[in-house]
């Protein structure tokens, strides 16, 4: 089985979790902002789950496309938009894929552990996006 799809708009990262006392506990809780990006992600993506969630192994290959900042001159963003420049900042690849992956997590496979194989590639484009190609066997 091979799905792909796009969730537009910019991508978020994963943020770390926060920590408050209550009652005398330390507790952990997840960043407003992380919270609605994952969810919305996941709403985009509730489209194109499967009709059962895939078992066994999976290769999840993601796109992700940053704004180009508006500080870059034409010839700057003409670049970036080729895929020549490309987001060497803040945040780190990984922590996107932080968020992608437990968004998308009971809506096309029951744990992240499934995934075996794959790639994540940062770029800059005028239309920000994350491009998802997933594919597993089994269900």
């Amino acid at each position: 089985m091979r799905i792909e799809f796009i969730v537009y708009g910019e991508p978020v990262a994963k943020g770390r979790a926060k920590f408050c006392v209550r009652g005398g506990h330390a507790i952990a809780y997840t960043p407003a902002e992380t919270r609605d990006a994952e969810g919305d992600f996941r709403t985009q993506s509730l489209k194109y789950r499967p009709k059962e969630l895939i078992t066994g192994p999976i290769e999840l290959t993601i796109w992700i496309y940053k704004s180009i900042p508006k500080s870059f001159s034409k010839k700057k963003a003409a670049l970036a938009e080729a895929g020549v420049l490309k987001p060497i900042t803040r945040p780190d690849k990984d922590n996107y894929e932080k968020l992608i992956c437990d968004a998308l997590k009971d809506v096309f496979w029951r744990d992240d552990s499934q995934i075996c194989d794959g790639d994540t590639h940062k770029r800059y484009s005028k239309t920000p996006r994350v491009e998802i190609i997933l594919s597993g066997g089994g269900k």
